[in-house]
Protein backbone atom coordinates (compact mmCIF):
# COMPACT_ATOMS: atom_id res chain seq x y z
CA UNK A 1 0.00 0.00 0.00
CA UNK A 2 1.73 3.37 -1.33
CA UNK A 3 1.86 6.32 1.54
CA UNK A 4 -0.62 9.06 1.88
CA UNK A 5 1.33 11.94 1.07
CA UNK A 6 0.77 16.03 2.10
CA UNK A 7 2.85 19.37 1.00
CA UNK A 8 3.33 19.34 5.17
CA UNK A 9 3.25 16.99 8.22
CA UNK A 10 3.02 18.21 11.59
CA UNK A 11 3.94 16.07 14.61
CA UNK A 12 2.18 17.19 17.39
CA UNK A 13 -0.11 19.06 17.98
CA UNK A 14 -0.14 21.22 21.27
CA UNK A 15 -0.32 25.06 20.78
CA UNK A 16 2.73 25.83 18.39
CA UNK A 17 1.55 22.39 16.31
CA UNK A 18 -1.70 24.37 15.99
CA UNK A 19 -0.34 27.55 15.36
CA UNK A 20 1.32 26.37 12.79
CA UNK A 21 -1.39 24.62 10.95
CA UNK A 22 -3.73 27.53 11.64
CA UNK A 23 -1.15 29.81 9.63
CA UNK A 24 -1.15 27.29 7.05
CA UNK A 25 -4.54 26.37 6.34
CA UNK A 26 -4.79 30.59 6.11
CA UNK A 27 -2.94 30.34 2.72
CA UNK A 28 -4.93 26.66 1.84
CA UNK A 29 -1.14 24.93 2.35
CA UNK A 30 -2.01 21.20 2.10
CA UNK A 31 -1.04 19.92 5.93
CA UNK A 32 -1.30 17.03 7.91
CA UNK A 33 -1.54 16.85 11.58
CA UNK A 34 -0.02 13.40 13.24
CA UNK A 35 -0.26 13.57 17.34
CA UNK A 36 -1.22 11.42 20.34
CA UNK A 37 -3.04 13.97 21.77
CA UNK A 38 -4.29 17.54 21.21
CA UNK A 39 -3.33 20.35 23.18
CA UNK A 40 0.44 18.90 24.38
CA UNK A 41 1.47 19.90 27.43
CA UNK A 42 -1.75 22.56 28.10
CA UNK A 43 -3.12 19.37 29.67
CA UNK A 44 -6.47 19.53 31.68
CA UNK A 45 -8.77 17.50 33.96
CA UNK A 46 -11.13 15.42 32.08
CA UNK A 47 -14.09 17.88 32.21
CA UNK A 48 -11.32 20.52 30.75
CA UNK A 49 -12.53 22.78 33.40
CA UNK A 50 -8.63 22.61 35.18
CA UNK A 51 -5.48 23.20 33.71
CA UNK A 52 -2.73 20.66 34.81
CA UNK A 53 -0.10 22.42 32.68
CA UNK A 54 0.01 25.85 31.35
CA UNK A 55 -1.86 27.75 34.14
CA UNK A 56 -1.82 31.24 33.19
CA UNK A 57 -1.96 33.64 30.11
CA UNK A 58 -1.02 37.38 29.88
CA UNK A 59 -2.90 39.88 28.94
CA UNK A 60 -0.34 40.66 26.00
CA UNK A 61 -1.18 37.17 24.87
CA UNK A 62 -1.91 38.24 22.01
CA UNK A 63 -2.52 35.47 19.47
CA UNK A 64 -3.30 33.29 21.97
CA UNK A 65 -5.98 34.75 23.62
CA UNK A 66 -8.45 34.03 21.33
CA UNK A 67 -8.37 30.48 21.58
CA UNK A 68 -9.05 30.73 25.69
CA UNK A 69 -11.83 31.78 27.76
CA UNK A 70 -10.52 34.29 30.20
CA UNK A 71 -11.26 33.21 33.70
CA UNK A 72 -10.35 34.79 36.72
CA UNK A 73 -7.50 37.77 37.37
CA UNK A 74 -4.78 36.02 39.21
CA UNK A 75 -3.10 38.92 41.16
CA UNK A 76 -0.14 39.49 43.88
CA UNK A 77 -2.33 39.79 46.66
CA UNK A 78 -3.59 36.29 46.28
CA UNK A 79 0.15 34.85 46.80
CA UNK A 80 1.30 33.10 49.99
CA UNK A 81 5.30 32.97 50.25
CA UNK A 82 6.47 30.13 52.45
CA UNK A 83 10.14 29.44 54.05
CA UNK A 84 11.23 26.49 55.68
CA UNK A 85 8.42 26.61 58.69
CA UNK A 86 7.82 31.35 58.06
CA UNK A 87 4.65 32.20 55.79
CA UNK A 88 4.43 35.58 54.93
CA UNK A 89 2.68 37.90 52.14
CA UNK A 90 4.01 40.56 49.62
CA UNK A 91 2.32 43.41 51.42
CA UNK A 92 3.47 43.55 54.56
CA UNK A 93 6.09 45.64 56.74
CA UNK A 94 9.24 43.56 56.17
CA UNK A 95 8.81 44.37 52.46
CA UNK A 96 9.67 47.94 53.49
CA UNK A 97 13.43 46.89 53.83
CA UNK A 98 13.25 45.78 50.01
CA UNK A 99 11.39 48.71 49.03
CA UNK A 100 14.23 50.02 46.74
CA UNK A 101 15.46 46.58 44.76
CA UNK A 102 11.24 46.09 44.22
CA UNK A 103 11.43 49.72 42.35
CA UNK A 104 14.69 48.87 40.17
CA UNK A 105 13.25 45.27 39.64
CA UNK A 106 10.13 47.17 38.38
CA UNK A 107 11.91 49.64 35.98
CA UNK A 108 14.42 46.51 34.83
CA UNK A 109 11.09 44.73 33.36
CA UNK A 110 9.29 47.74 31.77
CA UNK A 111 12.92 48.23 29.80
CA UNK A 112 12.68 44.19 28.98
CA UNK A 113 9.03 44.14 27.52
CA UNK A 114 9.62 46.73 25.42
CA UNK A 115 12.24 44.20 23.96
CA UNK A 116 10.83 41.20 24.58
CA UNK A 117 7.38 42.63 22.63
CA UNK A 118 9.08 43.35 19.64
CA UNK A 119 11.11 39.71 19.67
CA UNK A 120 7.47 38.37 19.67
CA UNK A 121 6.73 40.63 16.25
CA UNK A 122 9.95 39.79 14.99
CA UNK A 123 9.74 35.99 15.59
CA UNK A 124 7.28 35.56 13.11
CA UNK A 125 9.46 36.14 10.39
CA UNK A 126 12.93 35.26 11.69
CA UNK A 127 13.94 32.45 13.91
CA UNK A 128 13.63 33.31 17.43
CA UNK A 129 17.34 32.59 17.87
CA UNK A 130 18.36 34.96 15.10
CA UNK A 131 16.01 37.81 16.83
CA UNK A 132 17.86 36.74 19.94
CA UNK A 133 20.93 37.01 18.63
CA UNK A 134 20.20 40.22 16.14
CA UNK A 135 19.44 42.26 19.63
CA UNK A 136 22.56 42.95 22.13
CA UNK A 137 20.27 43.68 25.10
CA UNK A 138 18.66 40.07 24.62
CA UNK A 139 21.18 38.12 24.04
CA UNK A 140 23.23 39.80 26.63
CA UNK A 141 20.43 38.95 29.36
CA UNK A 142 20.20 35.18 27.32
CA UNK A 143 23.74 34.46 27.87
CA UNK A 144 24.12 35.68 31.49
CA UNK A 145 23.43 33.22 34.58
CA UNK A 146 20.30 34.82 36.49
CA UNK A 147 22.19 34.86 39.84
CA UNK A 148 24.98 36.85 38.36
CA UNK A 149 22.11 39.35 37.04
CA UNK A 150 20.98 39.42 40.38
CA UNK A 151 23.67 40.40 42.06
CA UNK A 152 25.60 42.94 39.54
CA UNK A 153 21.47 44.50 39.45
CA UNK A 154 21.80 44.10 43.73
CA UNK A 155 18.85 42.28 43.61
CA UNK A 156 20.23 39.40 45.62
CA UNK A 157 17.79 39.80 49.22
CA UNK A 158 14.70 40.55 47.37
CA UNK A 159 15.26 37.86 45.27
CA UNK A 160 16.05 35.49 47.68
CA UNK A 161 13.30 36.57 49.85
CA UNK A 162 10.34 36.88 47.63
CA UNK A 163 11.31 36.71 43.57
CA UNK A 164 13.02 33.05 43.82
CA UNK A 165 9.75 31.56 45.15
CA UNK A 166 7.80 32.80 42.24
CA UNK A 167 10.31 31.69 40.27
CA UNK A 168 10.37 28.62 41.54
CA UNK A 169 6.53 27.67 41.85
CA UNK A 170 6.33 28.47 37.82
CA UNK A 171 9.78 27.55 36.68
CA UNK A 172 10.70 24.86 38.98
CA UNK A 173 13.82 26.18 38.93
CA UNK A 174 16.60 27.53 41.30
CA UNK A 175 18.21 31.27 39.68
CA UNK A 176 21.26 29.36 40.01
CA UNK A 177 19.89 27.32 36.93
CA UNK A 178 18.50 30.08 35.56
CA UNK A 179 19.70 32.59 32.63
CA UNK A 180 18.83 36.21 33.01
CA UNK A 181 16.47 36.19 30.17
CA UNK A 182 14.12 33.95 31.76
CA UNK A 183 14.75 35.05 34.98
CA UNK A 184 13.13 38.35 33.53
CA UNK A 185 10.78 36.25 31.37
CA UNK A 186 8.86 34.99 34.47
CA UNK A 187 8.99 37.59 36.49
CA UNK A 188 6.83 40.04 34.54
CA UNK A 189 3.71 39.25 35.86
CA UNK A 190 4.68 41.80 38.24
CA UNK A 191 3.72 44.48 35.66
CA UNK A 192 1.23 42.59 33.17
CA UNK A 193 -1.79 41.49 34.13
CA UNK A 194 -2.31 37.42 34.14
CA UNK A 195 -5.51 35.12 34.47
CA UNK A 196 -6.60 31.36 34.80
CA UNK A 197 -8.10 30.52 31.72
CA UNK A 198 -9.50 27.20 29.96
CA UNK A 199 -8.26 26.71 26.43
CA UNK A 200 -10.96 26.62 23.49
CA UNK A 201 -9.98 23.43 21.78
CA UNK A 202 -12.62 23.76 19.56
CA UNK A 203 -12.33 26.69 18.30
CA UNK A 204 -8.53 26.38 17.57
CA UNK A 205 -9.02 23.13 15.69
CA UNK A 206 -12.74 23.53 14.40
CA UNK A 207 -11.54 24.48 10.57
CA UNK A 208 -9.19 21.66 10.72
CA UNK A 209 -10.07 19.10 12.73
CA UNK A 210 -10.08 16.34 10.12
CA UNK A 211 -6.52 16.97 9.41
CA UNK A 212 -5.87 15.76 12.97
CA UNK A 213 -4.69 11.63 13.01
CA UNK A 214 -4.67 10.87 16.26
CA UNK A 215 -1.67 8.12 16.40
CA UNK A 216 2.40 7.52 17.81
CA UNK A 217 4.81 8.30 15.41
CA UNK A 218 7.68 5.72 15.71
CA UNK A 219 10.29 6.97 12.74
CA UNK A 220 11.09 9.21 10.49
CA UNK A 221 13.63 8.95 7.34
CA UNK A 222 14.54 11.18 4.68
CA UNK A 223 15.43 9.97 1.29
CA UNK A 224 14.92 11.64 -2.36
CA UNK A 225 13.67 15.57 -0.68
CA UNK A 226 11.09 13.72 1.17
CA UNK A 227 9.94 12.90 4.64
CA UNK A 228 8.74 9.37 5.14
CA UNK A 229 6.64 9.67 8.63
CA UNK A 230 6.40 5.59 10.03
CA UNK A 231 3.47 6.25 12.66
CA UNK A 232 1.64 2.54 14.48
CA UNK A 233 -0.92 2.52 12.28
CA UNK A 234 -0.21 3.72 9.04
CA UNK A 235 2.95 5.67 6.87
CA UNK A 236 3.34 9.37 5.21
CA UNK A 237 5.06 11.30 2.75
CA UNK A 238 5.44 14.76 2.47
CA UNK A 239 8.00 17.33 1.63
CA UNK A 240 7.82 19.81 4.43
CA UNK A 241 8.16 18.37 8.29
CA UNK A 242 7.31 20.21 11.32
CA UNK A 243 8.38 18.67 14.56
CA UNK A 244 6.47 19.82 17.06
CA UNK A 245 7.02 17.88 20.15
CA UNK A 246 9.02 18.79 23.25
CA UNK A 247 12.87 19.11 22.55
CA UNK A 248 13.39 15.89 24.51
CA UNK A 249 11.76 13.69 21.81
CA UNK A 250 12.26 16.37 18.80
CA UNK A 251 16.54 15.94 19.58
CA UNK A 252 16.24 11.92 18.81
CA UNK A 253 14.54 12.25 15.61
CA UNK A 254 16.55 15.25 14.34
CA UNK A 255 20.51 14.06 16.09
CA UNK A 256 20.36 17.07 17.98
CA UNK A 257 23.28 17.22 20.39
CA UNK A 258 22.74 20.04 22.73
CA UNK A 259 20.13 21.49 24.44
CA UNK A 260 19.24 23.84 27.94
CA UNK A 261 18.61 21.82 30.89
CA UNK A 262 15.13 20.16 30.79
CA UNK A 263 12.98 20.45 33.89
CA UNK A 264 10.57 18.04 35.60
CA UNK A 265 8.19 17.69 38.11
CA UNK A 266 4.91 16.02 39.79
CA UNK A 267 1.61 17.47 39.59
CA UNK A 268 -1.50 16.41 42.10
CA UNK A 269 -5.08 17.15 41.60
CA UNK A 270 -6.81 16.86 45.24
CA UNK A 271 -10.31 17.12 46.51
CA UNK A 272 -10.38 18.03 50.16
CA UNK A 273 -9.90 20.80 52.64
CA UNK A 274 -6.43 22.63 53.52
CA UNK A 275 -5.52 22.78 57.05
CA UNK A 276 -5.36 26.13 58.58
CA UNK A 277 -2.07 27.00 58.10
CA UNK A 278 -3.16 27.03 54.26
CA UNK A 279 -6.31 28.90 54.89
CA UNK A 280 -4.97 32.54 54.23
CA UNK A 281 -4.43 32.96 50.62
CA UNK A 282 -5.41 31.22 47.63
CA UNK A 283 -1.59 30.60 46.24
CA UNK A 284 0.86 29.47 47.99
CA UNK A 285 4.94 29.67 46.89
CA UNK A 286 7.58 27.74 48.58
CA UNK A 287 11.32 28.21 48.71
CA UNK A 288 13.51 26.32 46.02
CA UNK A 289 14.69 24.26 49.41
CA UNK A 290 10.89 22.72 49.49
CA UNK A 291 9.94 19.29 48.11
CA UNK A 292 6.67 21.18 47.75
CA UNK A 293 6.95 24.02 44.60
CA UNK A 294 3.40 25.33 44.31
CA UNK A 295 -0.50 25.04 45.69
CA UNK A 296 -3.30 26.47 44.19
CA UNK A 297 -7.02 26.93 45.30
CA UNK A 298 -8.75 26.29 42.03
CA UNK A 299 -11.96 27.40 44.02
CA UNK A 300 -14.35 24.53 43.44
CA UNK A 301 -12.98 22.41 46.33
CA UNK A 302 -10.15 20.89 44.59
CA UNK A 303 -6.15 22.17 44.61
CA UNK A 304 -3.65 21.43 42.63
CA UNK A 305 -0.36 20.66 44.25
CA UNK A 306 3.28 20.53 42.76
CA UNK A 307 6.20 18.74 43.83
CA UNK A 308 9.67 17.50 43.16
CA UNK A 309 10.82 14.61 43.52
CA UNK A 310 9.00 13.16 46.95
CA UNK A 311 5.68 12.00 47.25
CA UNK A 312 4.19 14.69 50.11
CA UNK A 313 3.12 14.05 53.19
CA UNK A 314 -0.66 14.61 52.83
CA UNK A 315 -1.97 14.56 56.26
CA UNK A 316 0.38 17.88 57.07
CA UNK A 317 -1.54 19.76 54.34
CA UNK A 318 -5.08 18.47 53.73
CA UNK A 319 -8.00 17.52 55.77
CA UNK A 320 -9.24 13.92 54.19
CA UNK A 321 -7.52 14.24 50.99
CA UNK A 322 -8.82 12.60 47.63
CA UNK A 323 -6.44 12.31 44.49
CA UNK A 324 -8.45 13.03 41.57
CA UNK A 325 -5.45 12.94 38.99
CA UNK A 326 -1.90 13.25 38.66
CA UNK A 327 0.86 13.90 36.07
CA UNK A 328 4.28 13.54 35.55
CA UNK A 329 5.72 16.24 33.74
CA UNK A 330 9.19 14.99 32.04
CA UNK A 331 10.21 17.26 30.66
CA UNK A 332 8.26 20.60 32.06
CA UNK A 333 9.71 22.65 30.15
CA UNK A 334 13.61 23.81 29.16
CA UNK A 335 14.57 26.92 30.10
CA UNK A 336 17.61 26.33 31.80
CA UNK A 337 20.41 27.30 29.82
CA UNK A 338 22.11 29.38 27.22
CA UNK A 339 21.60 27.22 23.97
CA UNK A 340 19.74 28.85 21.13
CA UNK A 341 18.21 26.35 18.64
CA UNK A 342 17.49 27.47 14.89
CA UNK A 343 14.03 26.54 14.42
CA UNK A 344 15.02 25.59 10.41
CA UNK A 345 16.86 22.49 10.35
CA UNK A 346 17.37 22.94 6.71
CA UNK A 347 15.65 20.34 4.50
CA UNK A 348 12.79 22.08 4.39
CA UNK A 349 12.25 20.59 8.17
CA UNK A 350 11.49 22.83 11.35
CA UNK A 351 11.52 22.07 14.84
CA UNK A 352 9.10 24.41 16.69
CA UNK A 353 8.34 24.84 20.45
CA UNK A 354 9.48 26.29 24.16
CA UNK A 355 13.05 24.58 24.02
CA UNK A 356 14.40 28.11 23.35
CA UNK A 357 11.61 30.65 25.05
CA UNK A 358 8.76 29.15 27.32
CA UNK A 359 5.23 30.56 27.39
CA UNK A 360 2.16 29.70 25.76
CA UNK A 361 2.66 32.84 23.38
CA UNK A 362 5.75 32.45 22.81
CA UNK A 363 5.36 28.66 21.14
CA UNK A 364 2.83 29.60 19.14
CA UNK A 365 4.73 32.21 17.63
CA UNK A 366 7.14 29.56 16.54
CA UNK A 367 4.70 27.50 14.86
CA UNK A 368 3.77 30.70 12.82
CA UNK A 369 6.99 31.45 11.70
CA UNK A 370 7.21 27.31 10.57
CA UNK A 371 4.16 27.87 8.62
CA UNK A 372 5.65 31.65 7.34
CA UNK A 373 8.79 30.13 5.64
CA UNK A 374 7.10 27.06 4.49
CA UNK A 375 4.23 29.57 2.85
CA UNK A 376 6.83 31.90 1.11
CA UNK A 377 8.53 29.05 0.30
CA UNK A 378 6.03 27.37 -1.63
CA UNK A 379 5.06 30.48 -3.42
CA UNK A 380 8.88 31.36 -4.73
Amino acid sequence: MSSKKYDTIIIGAGISGLSCAKQLQKSDNDFLIISKDVGGRILTSKDGAVNYGAFFVCSDYYNVLPFVKIKSRIRLRDFCFHDSDEQFVLFEPKLLKYFLQFGKIIRILYKFRRAFRQFRKNSENISQKKAIENDSYLRNLYMKDAFDFVKENKLLKGTEAYLSKALYSTTFSKIQEMNAFSYLQFLLPLITPIYSFEFKEEKMTRSFHDNIVIDDVLDIKFKNNEYEIISKNNSFISKHLVIATDICTSKNWIGLKKTNKPVNTHMLHIKGKLKETYYSKKYHLFSPSSNIQAIADIGDGTYLLYYKKNFPKMDKIFITPDIISSHFWKPAGTINGHILIDSDQGNNLYIIGDYNVAGLEESYITGLYAANKIINSDHT
